[in-house]
């Protein structure tokens, strides 16, 4: 199986008609936050008792521990960050990703294991793994990842643990083009980590082959698509120790970065490479058009 990577770019008709407008969303939102409660909510008069005089006392603590309580209340609401591209690098960010998600296809499309399986095959992996290719490629062209941060509107019913969530956020948290810091910092550490190697252009060919591969259900060749990976990593590790015999840990290290690439969800890279330029089509959709035609 040939593993070679060549950065041949897709002509303009690879990609979607629907995906040529980098501005369609404009992300203007008004900072609105949510109003802190300040002071307390005593309603005493100021004449107290006075047949008890230790009735005034507990009065007062019983003020008090309402005013402390109402302050721990209003601390422990969780303010929710959410980050977008900086606007003054907008356009080439957007640019330079979407020459990654090209040059991702491309990659797919010039690997004969892959072509030579059925369509439902190849799309079901692409779906698996473009946004962890995409990631290694945005890591590997050295893509800025220049943010700012913007205010999630305001969602009374959603809780702290609900806004650190695990899966799909609240409808509320999210505008188009952000994501979390979470998300952010998934995406920055990959990145990091992937750069400190200093990965070449058949390293990064041989790791995006041994993440394309990956089984998962629904394949009708799940033991194939098994033997593609394990001989993409065995083509790894062999290339490793052919250039770079004296660092015999640099296969395992490489390796070690695949579990940072599955902690990256489709929806961030979604979001903030190419939801401007998608507007509502899914991803999905905008795949297969690349893939198949």
């Amino acid at each position: 199986m040939k593993m070679a990577y060549s950065k041949k770019d897709l002509c303009c008709q690879c990609v979607p008609t629907k995906a040529t407008n980098t501005m369609l969303y404009s992300l203007l939102m008004d900072p609105q936050r949510r109003p802190s409660s300040t002071g307390s909510s005593c309603c005493h008069s100021n004449t107290e008792s006075e047949t008890d005089p230790q009735q005034g006392v507990l009065d007062l603590s019983m003020r008090n521990s309402q005013k402390h309580r109402s302050e721990e209340d209003s601390s422990e609401k969780p303010v929710t960050v959410l980050h977008r591209l900086a606007p003054e690098h907008y356009a080439m960010i957007h640019h330079a990703a979407s020459q990654v998600l090209i040059q991702t296809i491309d990659f797919m499309r010039k690997l004969p294991a892959f072509t030579y399986l059925p369509p439902n095959d190849q799309m079901l992996l692409l779906m698996r793994s473009w946004h962890e290719i995409v990631a290694i490629g945005v890591a590997q062209e050295k893509v800025p990842i220049d943010t700012v941060s913007v205010p999630a509107p305001p969602c009374e019913c959603c809780t702290g643990a609900e806004m650190h969530w695990g899966g799909t956020p609240p409808p509320a948290l999210t505008m188009p083009g952000c994501i979390l810091s979470s998300d952010l910092d998934d995406i920055q550490q990959f990145v990091m980590k992937y750069q400190s190697l200093d990965l070449d252009c058949k390293e990064a060919a041989y790791l995006k082959a041994a993440v394309l591969f990956t089984p998962v259900p629904g394949l009708a060749h799940p033991h194939y698509i098994e033997a593609l990976q394990k001989e993409a990593q065995q083509a790894l590790n062999e290339y490793t120790m052919m250039t770079r015999p004296l660092e015999t840990l640099r296969f395992a290290r490489i390796l070690l970065m695949v579990p940072l690439l599955r902690g990256i969800k489709q929806e961030p890279i979604t979001e903030l490479f190419f939801r401007p330029l998608i507007a509502n089509v899914r991803m999905e959709d905008v795949l297969r058009q690349m893939l198949f035609t």
